[in-house]
C-alpha cells in the first residue's frame, strides 16, 4: 500500500523547522482558484462506515487483499462497494482495483499496473475506468475517465504538493477535466478529502462528485 502523505508530512515538518508553519496540499490549477473547498469524510475511516457530502449521506463497504506466490509474484485487489443518497435517489457504486508486482529483494516491478474500475446503479448509470501509464516527472501517473450517457470527464493523477518542485511517489490526489480544461478536484494529500466542484445539481457536478467519491475511498491493493 503506498502512503502518499508521508511526504507531505515531512515537506510539513521541513517548513516548519525553517520557520515557516504550512500545511502541505496537493497543488491546484488556476481554473479551481476561486472555487471553494469542501471537506468529507473523516481519518481513519476503516472497513466500512458513513459520512455526509453537502447533508447527502455516504455508506461505503472496502477491503484491500494481497495473493503471494513463492513471496515473489503479488496480485493485490481492493474491492469498493458505496451508496451516495442524492435527491434523485441512491446511486450504488461497485469499484475494484487491481495490481499485480513482481518482487526482487527490496526491488518491486508493477508487471500489471494500477487499475480501478466502477460502475454505477440505480440514480446514476456510469462507469469510471482509470489506471497507471504515462510516465511524468519520473512517475508512474493515472489516467482515465468517467462516462455517463453523453457526458464524460477525463480524470488524470497530482503528483505535486502546492509550493514544491518535487513530485510525489503516489498520487496526492486527483483533476477532473471537460475540454481540455481542469473543472474538478479531489484533493487526498491531508487528514480528510477536499473537493472543488461545480454545482452538484447539475449533471458535470453529480459526475465530479461521484468519480471524486470513487477516488478517495478506495484503498490502494495492499
Amino acid at each position: 500500500m503506498r502512503y502518499p502523505w508521508t511526504l507531505a508530512a515531512v515537506l510539513s515538518a521541513v517548513l516548519s523547522g525553517c520557520g515557516v508553519v504550512r500545511e502541505a496540499r496537493m497543488a491546484q490549477p488556476a481554473s479551481l482558484a476561486a472555487v471553494a473547498e469542501e471537506s468529507f469524510g473523516k481519518p481513519g475511516w476503516g472497513r466500512r462506515g458513513e459520512f455526509e457530502l453537502a447533508g447527502q449521506r455516504v455508506r461505503y463497504d472496502r477491503g484491500a487483499d494481497r495473493l503471494s506466490l513463492f513471496d515473489t509474484l503479488a496480485t493485490g485487489r481492493a474491492p469498493l462497494r458505496f451508496t451516495w443518497s442524492t435527491a434523485a435517489g441512491d446511486s450504488e457504486a461497485d469499484c475494484t482495483a487491481r495490481q499485480t508486482e513482481v518482487t526482487a529483494g527490496v526491488l518491486a516491478v508493477a508487471t500489471k499496473p494500477w487499475t480501478l474500475n466502477c460502475r454505477w446503479r440505480g440514480a446514476s448509470d456510469a462507469v469510471l475506468e482509470i489506471g497507471e501509464g504515462r510516465v511524468q516527472w519520473g512517475q508512474q501517473t493515472r489516467e482515465g475517465s468517467y462516462r455517463r450517457g453523453g457526458l464524460s470527464v477525463g480524470l488524470r493523477s497530482v503528483h505535486r504538493l502546492e509550493g514544491s518542485a518535487f513530485a510525489t511517489a503516489g498520487p496526492v490526489g486527483y483533476e477532473m477535466l471537460q475540454g481540455g480544461q481542469v473543472v474538478g478536484s479531489v484533493d487526498l494529500s491531508r487528514g480528510v478529502p477536499r473537493l472543488r466542484r461545480p454545482d452538484p445539481a447539475t449533471p458535470l457536478g453529480q459526475a465530479i462528485s461521484e468519480a471524486a467519491l470513487a477516488l478517495a475511498l478506495v484503498w490502494e491493493p495492499s
